[in-house]
């Protein structure tokens, strides 16, 4: 029903500014372009770049696998590494850097995944808000424009596989969503909210085996040649603890454990051998939680609700394991949008104030230019340090938060299956 207005005529929400594509939105789209523009052209991006820059130039001069069995370090999926292969010999023939040839895809990319969001945005009277506060989004920005990696590629493909299902394509859906892993891994996170969205186990079965089958036609030819190697270095790569030569962590529960709480010298000592033990398994910790999250929530069958558990299952992984790095905040921030204001407000300005300060620091000034030296700054400063202790502990918080809402809402259907069975006549 239309709002009313105080001399009681009705106000229809297109004719609001935040229901239409105002001037205030085509600016704000402009501004989103010049600042990815900006980056990619101007400035040289984190180590990340470089080391994309050295895969890529090892894959093109020794060849794909033989790269891989040079290099154990080298974990990206071996097509990504093939077509950054075929971008460096394009930057040394045409002599434009490899870091523009090579982060300008991705940051057009982004734009991508900014038009699906709009799509799945649907009928939300706010979606014009929403998206270019996700286009202008400084942490959107960075990561797909400025880093220097992949990891933005995570969010298009998952935005699209949900598009996809969306309009009941099934199969495009898991195409979609397999082609992405081509790219990078971590968007098979997402299988089990999409699989359990689906009702009916034959269209789950469809989903699953489309799913695998265009995921590994991806890396069928490697798998072939040498599916030892694919399988230590990608399959086996799952991040890692990252920290400065001064012993900051970059992220993770030991920030919790070690930072915010106590040093560890000052831990009980009966405390010690669970917090170590959790230290050490955090990651596969973190992906049963994010399955039991997955699970919980699939009586949330609305398009919206399906987008936030993905954006929970995401958080969740990022709140409960330290093999963490800053760009893989690229793989669910459009999914935040879908969560409460309470949520995702919070969520991009600590994260981008933690982020950006610290590529500040790294790089020794505020436009980002120059070299990112994370060696050569062992300590970091306070605020810094202080961005980072409230980004971790916020984003634990709402991890676990998150865990104990969906048992908590699925309590009363357990109680009330468990009603059925005791009042079932028996004989």
């Amino acid at each position: 029903m239309p709002e009313l207005s105080e001399n009681s005529k009705p106000i229809d929400n297109e004719s609001r500014w935040f229901s239409r594509a105002g001037t205030w939105f085509w600016l704000l789209i402009a501004l989103g372009a010049a600042l990815r523009i900006y980056f990619v052209v101007f400035t040289q991006g984190t180590y990340d770049a470089g080391l994309w820059q050295l895969h890529s130039t090892g894959a093109s001069e020794l060849g794909l696998l033989n790269y891989y069995r040079a290099n154990p370090n080298a974990n990206h999926p071996p097509l990504i590494l093939a077509l950054e292969a075929g971008v460096y010999r394009v930057a040394v023939a045409s002599r434009i850097p490899f870091p523009v040839l090579f982060r300008a895809p991705f940051a057009l990319l982004d734009a991508g995944t900014t038009l699906l969001l709009f799509g799945l945005l649907g009928a939300n009277r706010w979606r014009f808000v929403l998206t270019a506060a996700y286009w202008v989004n400084p942490l959107a920005i960075l990561l797909s424009a400025y880093h220097g990696n992949t990891d933005s590629a995570v969010a298009f493909f998952l935005l699209l596989s949900i598009r996809l299902l969306s309009k009941e394509q099934i199969v495009a859906s898991a195409s979609a969503l397999g082609a992405g892993l081509w790219i990078k891994l971590p968007g098979v996170l997402a299988v089990p909210a999409l699989v359990l969205f689906l009702r009916g186990w034959r269209k789950r079965l469809l989903f699953l085996s489309i799913f695998g089958a265009v995921a590994l036609l991806g890396y069928l030819p490697a798998l072939i040649s040498d599916a030892a190697v694919i399988a230590t270095n990608v399959f086996g790569y799952h991040g890692r603890m990252l920290q400065t030569q001064g012993g900051i962590a970059l992220w993770g529960p030991r920030v919790l454990f070690f930072s915010i709480i106590d040093p560890p010298d000052q831990w009980a000592v009966q405390l010690q051998a669970p917090v170590l033990f959790f230290l050490h398994h955090n990651w596969l910790i973190a992906l049963l939680l994010a399955f039991l999250l997955a699970l919980l929530r699939q009586r949330h069958t609305a398009l919206p609700q399906l987008c936030a558990t993905i954006a929970m299952v995401y958080v969740t992984v990022c709140g409960f394991t330290d093999n963490w790095a800053l760009q893989y905040f690229a793989w669910s921030l459009p999914c935040w949008f879908f969560l409460p204001w309470w949520f995702f407000v919070p969520a991009t300005l600590l994260t981008t104030a933690y982020v950006y300060s610290l590529n500040w620091t790294l790089c020794g000034n505020p436009w980002l230019l120059g070299n990112w030296d994370f060696a050569g700054h062992p300590y970091w400063p306070e605020a810094v340090i202080d961005f980072r202790n409230l980004d971790v502990l916020f984003f634990v918080l709402f991890a676990c938060g998150f865990l104990i809402a969906a048992m908590l809402d699925w309590l009363p259907l357990c109680r009330k299956t468990s009603d059925l069975i005791a009042t079932r006549p028996t004989g």
